[in-house]
């Protein structure tokens, strides 16, 4: 609850809110400034024009969306503080951003764990985030074995440019392989791109996105997966740095980070790049039933081979036995539904195939290190 000092403060919001995530950071600041009586006033332009509606506003502090050196500069004017909700290309005292190691952990395991050997990264030019994702996604693939280690390319030109050079780079890349592009809204382009340069997504071409845009990843074609992200939250975790620094009257430098929701996964990486067909039928299998009541008997069962066959087969193509394979299945899955608040632990069980809430627990802390409702606690989702 706002304290008396808090109510009445009014905050400049720079946010572009034509793209999903900056809809969801100002989600996550108007939630807060509802709880504590702000006025907050929203400022849609970017550049000099922004820095100069700031200055024209006079707020009490400032949150942004990638500021910039003219933002910056207005606040020092202006004696305000100024938190940013992503890392952008000059440095910020107080930020709120992505854990990009984490990101990166995800989307390396997703894509590694279908079987896939080779790997490359497509991101915005010039972007220090964009070149923050490649290094942790390269980071996160060099402890691979060997016969897997990744082939990068340099990301490509903006997102918004043609597609030629796109296609070309795309075309060049050993296949088949598995892609983390920046967001989600350039991954719609390169699988438009793969598209056009006729070649099967996810069969050759495994895209996966990160930020979890509904309306992107959904409109695509095929449907395109993403790391999920507690985008909402950047936004509430924002004001409520931006709440205490102004409480205490002076800026030291924060930089709080947040841990990715998980992946959800979707056509675009609906693939099993193995050469066993009875693998790859045992893994679409897995996908499609993890929710049932089903353990390996059934998996085998279902394939008409032995389990002892199928687990041979199955460790030999992926390095995991067909167990192996439905607890990650499960558990990319509760890591998902988890963050819905909305969801009780029991129907998270339910929904992720474990008969009670007590098996789906021990199974969750085993594989995570952490209690279904500890991991719930440490997402802070609004």
């Amino acid at each position: 609850m706002g304290t008396v000092i808090e109510r009445g403060r009014s905050v400049a919001v720079c946010i572009d809110t034509r793209d999903g995530a900056g809809r969801s950071r100002l989600h996550g600041v108007a939630q807060y400034v509802r709880r504590h009586g702000w006025r907050m006033m929203l400022v849609r332009q970017g550049g000099r024009a922004a820095a100069q509606e700031v200055a024209r506003l006079a707020p009490d502090g400032i949150v942004a969306y990638i500021a910039d050196r003219w933002l910056l500069e207005t606040a020092r004017r202006l004696r305000v503080p100024l938190v940013d909700t992503a890392l952008g290309d000059v440095p910020v005292g107080l930020t709120v951003s992505i854990d990009n190691d984490s990101v990166a952990r995800l989307a390396a395991e997703h894509l590694a764990q279908a079987g896939l050997r080779h790997f490359g990264y497509c991101g915005v030019a010039g972007r220090m985030a964009s070149e923050q994702r490649r290094g942790s996604f390269a980071a996160a693939l060099s402890g691979a074995q060997d016969s897997w280690l990744p082939a990068f390319s340099e990301p490509v030109a903006e997102g918004e440019s043609g597609l030629g050079p796109m296609m070309r780079w795309l075309r060049k890349l050993p296949k088949p392989i598995g892609l983390l592009v920046f967001d989600d809204k350039l991954g719609e382009r390169v699988l438009t791109a793969c598209r056009w340069a006729r070649l099967a997504v996810p069969q050759q071409v495994a895209v996966m996105g990160i930020g979890d845009d509904e309306l992107m990843c959904e409109v695509s074609w095929p449907t395109l997966s993403s790391v999920r992200l507690p985008t909402p939250q950047l936004g509430f975790e924002a004001a409520r740095m931006l709440a205490a620094v102004m409480a205490k009257g002076r800026v030291r430098a924060q930089h709080l980070k947040l841990q990715p929701i998980g992946v959800v996964a979707r056509g675009s990486t609906d693939t099993v790049a193995v050469e066993d067909a009875v693998v790859r039928s045992a893994v679409r299998f897995i996908r499609a039933e993890a929710g049932g009541l089903i353990g390996s008997e059934q998996v085998a069962a279902a394939l008409a081979v032995s389990r002892r066959t199928l687990d041979r087969r199955f460790e030999r193509a992926l390095g995991r036995t067909v167990r192996e394979e439905l607890v990650r299945v499960r558990m990319q899955s509760a890591r998902t539904l988890l963050a819905d608040r909305s969801r009780r632990i029991a129907d998270v069980a339910r929904a992720c195939g474990y008969a009670t809430p007590a098996s789906f627990s021990r199974a969750f802390r085993r594989h995570s290190a952490r209690w279904p409702s500890e991991y719930r606690d440490d997402l802070r989702i609004l």
